[in-house]
């Protein structure tokens, strides 16, 4: 072999060799580059997650907060309504008692007097009419022979009576048991309740 295929020789087998540690390192390099990339990309995924993770809790929380405010402005307005509508039931319950006083068949006087006179038996007892039921007093004194005294405060109509001896006091009055019906009144509406 001469030196020029010597040369030659050594030129092919050192660029075949510089070829294969080329192509080596460029796989090398690439591998690691695809490592990075795929660890990048998990990562990217991963943050992509989290932030629609916290963006739909944000949501949640928005809606909620919204939902609240409004369920919130809901209620006082429902409470509100019911109030209009409790006022405007006792009120029509007030006109029906003043009409009831005015009706021929009003005998509520008579027995809670007699009720009364019974309960207290012997003692000493008291009875007071309300200012609009005046004109009954005389006829019931006569009819259950009792005096009854006009209340200098008004209370609905009906009657209160006083056991003095034993510190009792009996209010069958219109007006004690409008307002006991009113404090204890709940409204209940919807389809279930009409």
């Amino acid at each position: 072999m001469t030196t020029e295929e010597k040369l030659q020789n050594f030129y092919n087998h050192s660029l075949d060799s510089a070829n294969r540690e080329a192509e080596r390192v460029i796989g090398d390099h690439q591998k690691a580059l695809d490592k990075i990339f795929e660890e990048h990309k998990a990562t990217a995924r991963r943050q992509a997650e989290e932030e629609v993770a916290a963006e739909t809790e944000k949501a949640k929380r928005d809606v909620n907060k919204t939902l609240s405010a409004d369920q919130l402005h809901i209620r006082r307005k429902l409470s509100r309504k019911n109030l209009e509508l409790k006022e405007k039931l006792f009120k029509e319950v007030r006109e029906k008692l003043t009409a009831y006083k005015k009706d021929p068949s009003y005998e509520y006087l008579e027995r809670k007097i007699r009720e009364a006179v019974t309960f207290a038996g012997n003692d000493k007892l008291t009875l007071y009419l309300d200012p609009s039921d005046e004109a009954h007093k005389a006829s019931l004194e006569q009819k259950l022979s009792v005096t009854l005294t006009i209340s200098a405060m008004p209370f609905l109509g009906g009657v209160r009576a006083v056991i003095p001896e034993k510190n009792i006091l009996i209010d069958n009055s219109f007006e004690t048991l409008l307002n006991e019906e009113r404090e204890n009144f709940i409204f209940h509406g919807g389809v279930e309740h009409e």
